[in-house]
């Protein structure tokens, strides 16, 4: 097929899509099936590093079995005082056919979309199903986004404790928590850790950052998801958990190993290896697992195709001449 317009996709536009957390969850983790299948290609993540927290990358994907390929492009920037996200970036979405264009969406609200879905596919074979604590080490948009993810895969989740360097944030996230109908309060680092059976941390990298959180205050049987690439969490003792999952093989070796991003080169699996059953995940109540993420070029495709798909049918977005 020759396409001789593309659709552009606003954040308005995705939000009206009013997207089901458990087919993102679901699609992301067909996705990484077809790539353990090698029906899915992703090439290394681009990075151009400018100074601390501030940098561009680029992810790139194509699966065979839809004809599509998929590059985000993402700006990060140090946090400030502004009222605005730290992180921006974009979704060019192609036809494999012809290389046309087909969408160029805004990837704000992507990106939390798929990082949730990402750990809660992880969480499937990670975390306890009679999970009902959760804590939460950062309380912006990942959060939220984490919260609706793993609640819709663990109903047993009851109980929300949060942190943030922001304190504002953290009793924001806690009223918005109790408004769904779980308990919730503001906490410690140490005793957020101690009492949660899934803890996610979501730090941004400022400045004049250091590595704050110890392995050792993780309680046994805890799943940990580590969406700010481990740089929150001390080196020493991360490798004693007893799983450790990395969402692709690049980041056992990372291009730039430094004291806020772990080498990881002991992980015994990939998010591919566990939803292909090439590891058996959790095996007993009192393991203490976690999941390095670093963002998915796989998961970006799957996600990006979906909405795609969905604003096609929709309406939605503006076609735009090629």
């Amino acid at each position: 097929m020759i396409y001789s317009a593309f659709l552009h996709l606003t954040d308005k536009d995705i939000a009206a899509l009013e997207l089901e957390v458990g087919e993102v969850r679901q699609v992301i983790h067909d996705a990484f099936v077809a790539y353990s299948a090698g029906e899915l290609h992703t090439a290394p993540k681009a990075s151009i590093r400018i100074g601390p927290g501030h940098a561009f990358q680029s992810l790139m994907a194509v699966d065979a079995r839809k004809q599509v390929a998929a590059v985000k492009w993402i700006a990060v920037v140090p946090p400030s005082d502004m009222p605005a996200l730290n992180i921006n970036a974009s979704i060019l979405l192609s036809d494999t056919a012809s290389g046309r264009l087909r969408c160029i969406m805004d990837g704000r609200r992507a990106t939390v979309l798929r990082t949730a879905g990402m750990t809660a596919a992880a969480a499937r074979y990670l975390a306890r199903k009679d999970s009902a604590t959760i804590g939460f080490i950062g309380a912006g948009a990942q959060a939220e986004g984490h919260l609706a993810a793993l609640a819709a895969l663990l109903p047993s989740l009851k109980a929300v404790h949060v942190n943030s360097g922001a304190s504002n944030s953290a009793t924001r996230f806690a009223d918005r928590c109790r408004k769904l109908g779980f308990s919730a309060r503001v906490g410690d680092v140490r005793e957020i850790l101690a009492q949660s059976d899934i803890v996610v941390t979501t730090v941004p990298l400022k400045p004049d950052f250091e590595p704050f959180i110890d392995a050792a205050w993780v309680r046994p049987g805890t799943f940990v998801a580590a969406v700010d690439l481990g740089r929150s969490w001390k080196h020493e003792g991360l490798s004693a958990f007893d799983i450790t999952a990395i969402d692709e093989d690049a980041m056992r070796h990372h291009a730039e190993p430094s004291r806020f991003i772990p080498a990881l080169d002991y992980a015994q699996a990939t998010l591919a290896d566990l939803v292909s059953g090439r590891h058996a995940g959790r095996t007993g109540p009192q393991q203490r697992t976690i999941l390095f993420s670093g963002g998915s070029a796989v998961a970006d495709l799957a996600l990006a195709t979906l909405i795609y798909e969905r604003a096609q049918a929709a309406g939605l977005g503006t076609q735009l001449p090629s």
